[in-house]
């Protein structure tokens, strides 16, 4: 037996698909693979399936055994010349551990390793992202010690000689839940190895986006990590006292984790404390140190440093609290919209809340629209003046009946409005950092039945923070009700959000109660004429969405216009009008030159709900609009031209698209030109699918939501 990869595991199944194939793709022979687990989580599907594929060994510790544990349990156990760690969440990049193992046996190098990056994307995520990635110099140096200084201190991507591992007795320290790698790798570095660099073999360490269910040790808090990071860093150095330039390594790095717990935020904002057992240990570890170490620390840093030395907790914080404002103050003072939030914490939530005042957002604030508006003029025209009545626009100018007091966002009347009335309706997220008052009401209305997947029911996340999982975690908690408008939605929302069935209002959605007004006809009519849209004309309505790798950068982005819009007038002018309606994101502007009187771009009108009406058909593709669309039973065609990549790398879809959707799916122009011009035809083929859909879909729809939500709310 040559190599024995060895693989501990403790939760989260779906990342081990990434880290076997890999392990297959490596074409390696002579081989082993020990898969050691606690049981906590089944893994028997995935196993069985790569049974055949790769020689799979299945070893089992205690539930409550570390990750330090089960790697001395695969060393005992391995039989390889050679052993290779590897992470049960982590993978290799193309033939990484073959190149390892070639140069370790043809170099009889004793350490053998290569690069190491991490990614928050599953294989084919971080693969497709570095193909978009510009090429920038790469100053990787096959020097280990260059490699294995603290912070960069891991085992992970490197091939150890098992004889060498033995010989120097190195092994993992398992009364270490975490940093267990650090001590792990000062013992090696202190006997000296043989060794060689691989810069071709990439050892991709996952990063978690999900640390509320699947955190990683690194996003684990609690007094056991800090136990153990001073005892690590204290064995590390004391093993590697021979060796200055190892032992100041370590030495620094301990030093500016204890400067960065007390700059991370101001002491008397947060809920970060330090037990004074955990102090004391500090000041010990320090003070047993080089004293060169503490000097090369100046200003507020040596500050921090000295008085922990000298056991005064409250110093500490007075300095830590200090640099803090010393680095971020000037930032604040300039920035309107911090300082708002501050006058918020201290000012304004220390106010007497108004019990009948209501704050209405719709999509960040940029339209009066969706059921935030259907919710409000239920409200005014059955209460009136009984609440009042305020909403968050950019654009103060926007039209609302029944003058309501308009505020602009992150202006200071909406940090006093928010802190002052008890009821807060939105369509969308509220920023992570604003903290709800105590007693008020948060009504999430959300905007659209989901097709594509959400939050926690993703694998990667694109297009937005990181930690994006956690943001919405947080966020969500502070939801005191969520609208749902079907079955399927509820149970989406559920797993989606991680939220309370309880707390659902499942009762419809208060945007779809025009689709159901008797009236809605001559509103159609009154519409096309304030619009300009010929009334002899059929109307098309284009509602694509946006894309989660098509961005400028994180939280702004672009979309690139696939419909042919010069085909379509001249192929169906004479019969109809196209209305253009992209997503929210979306932040280009559409250039319809030339297109005047055949497309209209509607994209920044306030309520999408007022265009169903107006519209004979609908085009969309991974949109939600077409769930809402479909209580109209109107014709719906989906062009999906990018539906492989779109289906299988950035989002993933909840229901089967190919099968359960009520229309076509389209694929290039001359298809929608050729549906369009067939479309009783369309309309014929998918009305039993149409039909199906409706009943699944559009059953709590009836024109009554707004009213059984604002009883149910407010009343």
């Amino acid at each position: 037996m040559k190599l024995s990869l060895i693989i501990p595991f403790h939760k989260g199944a779906h990342y081990l698909e990434d880290c076997f194939s890999s392990i297959e793709e490596q074409n390696l022979t002579d081989y082993e693979v020990l898969f050691i687990t606690n049981l906590e989580e089944d893994t028997t599907k995935i196993e069985d399936a790569y049974k055949s594929r790769i020689p799979l060994k299945h070893l089992e510790i205690g539930e409550d055994e570390s990750v330090a544990a089960a790697r001395n349990f695969g060393l005992q156990e391995a039989k390889g010349t050679y052993v290779y760690f590897l992470d049960a969440d982590d993978y290799v990049i193309d033939h990484g551990i073959a190149e390892l193992f070639h140069n370790a046996r043809s170099k009889n190098a004793q350490v053998t390793f290569g690069k190491i990056e991490s990614s928050w994307f599953k294989k084919a995520g971080y693969i497709a992202e570095k193909e978009k990635e510009e090429e920038i110099e790469d100053t990787w140096q096959p020097e280990l010690y260059d490699h294995l200084l603290p912070g960069r201190c891991t085992m992970l991507h490197m091939m150890f000689q098992r004889l060498f591992l033995k010989e120097h007795e190195i092994t993992f320290d398992e009364g270490l839940f975490f940093y267990s790698e650090l001590l792990f790798m000062a013992k090696v570095l202190k006997a000296k190895p043989t060794y060689c660099g691989v810069k071709s073999a990439l050892y991709i360490k996952r990063k978690h986006n999900d640390p509320v269910r699947f955190p990683a040790l690194s996003q684990m808090k609690g007094k056991q990590k800090e136990h153990d990071f001073i005892k690590a860093c204290k064995e590390s150095i004391k093993e590697t006292r021979r060796y200055k330039k190892l032992a100041y390594g370590f030495s620094m790095e301990f030093c500016d984790a204890c400067i960065k717990m007390y700059t991370d935020k101001i002491h008397g904002l947060s809920n970060h404390f330090v037990t004074m057992k955990q102090f004391h240990l500090q000041g010990k570890m320090l003070l047993s140190m080089s004293q060169k170490v503490i000097k090369k620390y100046h200003g507020l840093s040596r500050k921090i440093l000295n008085s922990i030395m000298a056991g005064n907790l409250k110093k500490t914080n007075f300095y830590g609290d200090l640099a803090i404002i010393k680095a971020k103050g000037p930032k604040i003072l300039k920035n309107h919209t911090q300082m708002n939030r501050l006058i918020h914490k201290f000012i304004f939530k220390k106010l007497k809340m108004k019990n009948n005042w209501v704050v209405f957002e719709s999509f960040l604030g940029k339209k009066y629209a969706d059921s935030c508006k259907y919710i409000y003029e239920y409200m005014y025209n059955t209460y009136g003046n009984q609440y009042r009545y305020i909403w968050i626009l950019d654009d103060l100018s926007t039209e609302i009946p029944g003058n309501p007091k308009k505020v602009k966002r992150f202006s200071l009347g909406y940090f006093y409005y928010i802190a002052k009335s008890k009821y807060w309706v939105n369509n969308m997220r509220q920023p992570p950092w604003l903290d709800k008052r105590e007693g008020s009401i948060f009504l999430e209305t959300w905007h659209g039945t989901p097709l594509k997947k959400l939050v926690f029911d993703m694998d990667d996340v694109h297009s937005a923070t990181p930690l994006y999982k956690l943001d919405v975690y947080n966020q969500s908690r502070d939801w005191d009700y969520f609208i749902s408008d079907n079955p399927f939605s509820s149970e989406v929302f559920q797993s989606a959000f991680l939220y309370e069935k309880e707390k659902l209002l499942e009762m419809g959605y208060p945007r779809n109660d025009i689709m159901y007004d008797p009236n809605k006809d001559q509103i159609a009519e009154d519409l096309k004429k304030e619009l300009g849209i010929p009334r002899d004309k059929k109307t098309i309505l284009y509602a694509p969405t946006w894309r989660d790798d098509d961005f400028y950068e994180p939280g702004k982005y672009k979309f690139t216009l696939e419909l042919d819009l010069e085909r379509l007038q001249k192929e169906l002018g004479d019969e109809y009008v196209i209305l253009l309606r992209t997503h929210y994101f979306i932040a280009d502007q559409l250039d319809l030159s030339g297109m005047e009187g055949f497309a209209y771009n509607l994209s920044n009108y306030g309520d999408i709900s007022e265009l169903y009406l107006i519209s004979d058909i609908c085009i969309t593709d991974y949109s939600s609009v077409f769930f809402d669309y479909a209580n109209l039973k109107r014709p719906i065609l989906f062009f999906t031209y990018d539906l492989e990549s779109y289906r299988d790398v950035l989002r993933g879809f909840y229901i089967d698209i190919e099968k359960e959707v009520p229309g076509p799916l389209l694929f290039t122009n001359d298809e929608i030109i050729h549906a369009i011009k067939n479309i009783e035809q369309v309309k014929e083929e998918y009305s039993e699918k149409y039909e199906a859909f409706y009943q699944r879909f559009c059953c709590w729809d009836d024109g009554q939501a707004s009213k059984r939500i604002v009883e149910k709310v407010f009343r």
